[in-house]
């Protein structure tokens, strides 16, 4: 039981996150990369962390806009 809840914790925070990224970038971030990096992102996150929790995701998308390298943006 437990495994599927944290399967669909990441499931949720990555398309979240995914929707963030984009958004945050105004569309221009590849959507390929948007994905690779929303899931990534969700399946090393420690969700029972009640901190890392109240972080938004718009703010851990606007955190991780600036370490993605300007090659994956559609200018």
């Amino acid at each position: 039981m437990a495994v599927v809840s944290l399967e669909n914790n990441i499931r949720l925070y990555s398309s979240e996150l995914f929707q963030a990224l984009l958004k945050a970038s105004n569309y221009k971030l590849d959507k390929r990369i948007a994905q690779t990096v929303a899931e990534g992102y969700a399946r090393n996150l420690d969700y029972s962390d009640p901190e890392l929790m109240h972080v938004g995701v718009t703010s851990v998308a606007n955190n991780l806009l600036t370490k993605i390298k300007q090659e994956y943006f559609n200018v």
